[in-house]
């Protein structure tokens, strides 16, 4: 599977990415939310990793930017230092959260979960 992770803690995005490759995953780290959208433009993730607070823009700043049909096709896990606001829930409908610090599992299982189901069973093998 592949993930885009947008993330601009290089110690957290290093830790999150070993994660994923170590679970057969396709990870991609980007540190700005200008990188993630560079990094969206040239191959399209099946999951987006989306750490809220970023150095250029906000990470709402990159749901913003994606259509209705981009939206329908990438699962989105938000991750966030703060509590998410049920305003910012209801704007941008995230598929999944996880406030930080969270449990390495926690991410795995909800990046399954928001997972396009035509990328295999949902039975949690490799991709």
């Amino acid at each position: 599977m592949k993930i885009l992770l947008v993330e601009d803690e290089a110690a957290l995005a290093d830790v999150i990415a070993r994660n994923l490759r170590a679970r057969a995953h396709d990870a991609t780290v980007a540190g700005t939310a200008e990188a993630a959208i560079l990094a969206m433009a040239s191959a399209w993730p099946d999951v987006l990793v989306l750490d809220v607070n970023l150095p250029d823009y906000t990470g709402w700043e990159i749901l913003r930017r994606l259509t209705p049909a981009d939206r329908a096709r990438v699962g989105v896990v938000v991750i966030s230092a703060a509590p998410l606001s049920q305003k910012r829930i209801d704007e941008f409908q995230p598929l999944k959260w996880l406030q930080k610090p969270f449990p390495m599992d926690a991410l795995i299982r909800l990046i399954a979960e928001v997972a396009p189901k035509t990328l295999g069973d949902g039975q949690g093998g490799a991709e």
